[in-house]
Order: C-alpha cells, then sequence, then structure tokens
C-alpha cells in the first residue's frame, strides 16, 4: 500500500472521538486497504503490460470541447452506458434498486448503502450499514468553529467557491 494512502488512512480513521473520523467503522478501514491494496497491484499490472498502447485518435476540436469522446480517464466508480443503463461499480443501477439497504422493506435504496459500494465496489451487510450509518451521523456534527465560519460566508456566495 502506497505511503499516501497510509497517511490519508491514518488521519481518516484515527481512534479519536472527537475528530470527526472513522473510529468507530473498523471493517471499513479493512476492506478498504485490501481494495485499495488490490486495485493498485492489478493497474500496475496493466499498465506494465498496456502503457504504450494507442486507444485512440485527438482532434483540437475535441479538446476545445470538453474532451467529448476521448477516452481519457481510468475510472470505476460509475458507467453510463446506452444501451445497459447507469451502473456503480459495475452493478446495474436496476440491481441497486432491488439489493441495495433500504429503511422501509420495498423501498428506496439509502445512500449510506450506495456510497458503501461506491468505495468498496460490495453492497453493504446489514452490520455493515448500521455501523457505517451510525458513523456517518456523529462525523456530521459541526464544531463552534465551524458553524461560526459557515454563518460568515457571503449570501450569495457559489456553492462551489
Amino acid at each position: 500500500m502506497n505511503t499516501l494512502f497510509k497517511k490519508s488512512a491514518q488521519k481518516c480513521f484515527s481512534a479519536t472521538p472527537s475528530s470527526r473520523t472513522f473510529s468507530s467503522s473498523v471493517i471499513l478501514r479493512q476492506r478498504m486497504e485490501q481494495v485499495i491494496a488490490d486495485r493498485q497491484q492489478e493497474v500496475m499490472a496493466f499498465r506494465k503490460e498496456h502503457a504504450n498502447t494507442v486507444i485512440d485518435e485527438v482532434t483540437v476540436g475535441q479538446i476545445l470541447g470538453g474532451m467529448r469522446g476521448i477516452p481519457g480517464m481510468l475510472y470505476e466508480t460509475s458507467k453510463l452506458d446506452a444501451m445497459e443503463g447507469i451502473a456503480y461499480r459495475g452493478t446495474k443501477l436496476f440491481d441497486i434498486r432491488d439489493n441495495a439497504p433500504t429503511t422501509v422493506p420495498g423501498g428506496e435504496p439509502i445512500p449510506e448503502g450506495v456510497l458503501w459500494l461506491l468505495l468498496t465496489g460490495e453492497l453493504p451487510s446489514e452490520s455493515e450499514i448500521t455501523g457505517f450509518k451510525e458513523e456517518l451521523f456523529r462525523r456530521g456534527e459541526l464544531s463552534a468553529e465551524e458553524e461560526t465560519m459557515i454563518k460568515s460566508f457571503p449570501r450569495d456566495m457559489h456553492a462551489m467557491t
């Protein structure tokens, strides 16, 4: 596992409860460590085998048009296919709707379950989602300093500022 991830993980998963971290989400941390280590090995092997493979021709018009139609990035979190529809981490949206955790039986999937899928590539178990939801709720509390800072922003400030 690379050093950058280890340092980030240590900050994110520290045991200090007041730091609003995933301290109780040991399962997620362990799962993410394995997912990332496995994926790093796959990417290194892929790069070694295909580093010099040409995949497309690019025109100036495509670049100036916002890279439309140019395969320019490896991504895995979501895919939009004209025939298959939307998929998150290889799981079709309809399958997510049918199999992801819900608040009520037969209801819509909860965002926390979809976030877990995006992070790990798998839908969470009941115990995983319960702990994850509790941890996210605990992390959502703002400190007095954070609230003061947010309230000091101009009311007309753009959300992407």
